[in-house]
């Protein structure tokens, strides 16, 4: 069985991860803000003039205010989900494969797409329930993402335990090894 990494490079690694998605956001921001802000303004105006009791209730500038604070959370958001996603494809995070770590099996042998996927969903449900109660899906998805999503951040301590595994590696029967160390990947 290959040595199972623990919290302290799983954290570091996460940190690796955390400055790439904020440049990654800030790159989407930069390119979607001109159109956003355009489409905002149109949307914000013609719903003033369609409402009166909006129109009462809030002022242009605040309404743009919160346009753009969900706007911003929106890029946020999915720039998290698709920088994430390299752990589906590539089988590691770019903040682990900086420091040559990769996600297993449990036996220490290349994990399955299903596997990736499933500890993908479990790792960002907080995010994907946000993504579907955006569409207009059911608050309720936010509210139950928001749950698991604090179950499942609890559960990254789990990798500090012996078997060095966080909640989301034990429900997908996965861990996170030293790449290379037998040979693959």
């Amino acid at each position: 069985m290959e040595k199972r990494i623990g919290f302290g490079p799983r954290l570091a690694a996460y940190v690796i991860d955390i400055v790439f998605v904020w440049i990654l956001a800030g790159l989407i921001g930069r390119l979607a803000t001109t159109f956003m802000a355009v489409q905002a303004q149109a949307q914000i105006d013609e719903l003033m003039a369609s409402n009166s009791m909006l129109a009462q209730m809030y002022s242009a500038e605040m309404l743009n205010s919160i346009v753009s604070i969900t706007r911003i959370s929106l890029i946020v958001i999915y720039a998290r989900l698709l920088y994430f996603s390299t752990e589906i494809f590539l089988g590691a995070s770019v903040g682990k494969l900086l420091l040559g770590l990769k996600i297993a099996n449990a036996d220490g042998s290349n994990a399955s797409i299903g596997a990736l996927v499933g500890r993908y969903l479990l790792k960002h449900v907080k995010r994907v329930s946000t993504v579907f109660a955006f569409f207009g899906l059911t608050a309720m998805f936010n509210f139950i993402g928001a749950l698991f999503g604090f179950v499942i951040f609890i559960g990254c301590f789990f990798a500090a335990g012996d078997r060095h595994q966080a909640l989301h590696d034990m429900i997908c029967k996965t861990i996170v090894v030293k790449k290379g160390e037998n040979g693959d990947l």
